[in-house]
């Protein structure tokens, strides 16, 4: 079976997830700390944060998005 591809949500939730998780471990936990986690740039996390934590009372709109930018645009 071929995995399903994950979309641009669903990482930016799965990256916030990660992040929470981390910083309910270790309070002195920082996104600069998730980026390196996960091999990602500090702004790129930040993104995603900012996007997943939107997710949480705006997803229906937010899967309406064609883009990941398109979403930064709406939140923008």
């Amino acid at each position: 079976m071929i995995p399903k591809k994950q979309n641009w949500l669903d990482l930016a939730i799965e990256i916030y997830n990660f992040h929470a998780k981390q910083l309910k471990e270790d309070s002195k936990w920082t996104i600069a700390k998730t980026a390196v986690a996960l091999n990602r740039s500090v702004g790129s996390v930040s993104q995603n944060i900012t996007v997943a934590q939107w997710s949480i009372s705006h997803e229906k709109k937010l899967r309406r998005c064609y883009s990941f930018k398109e979403a930064l645009d709406f939140i923008n």
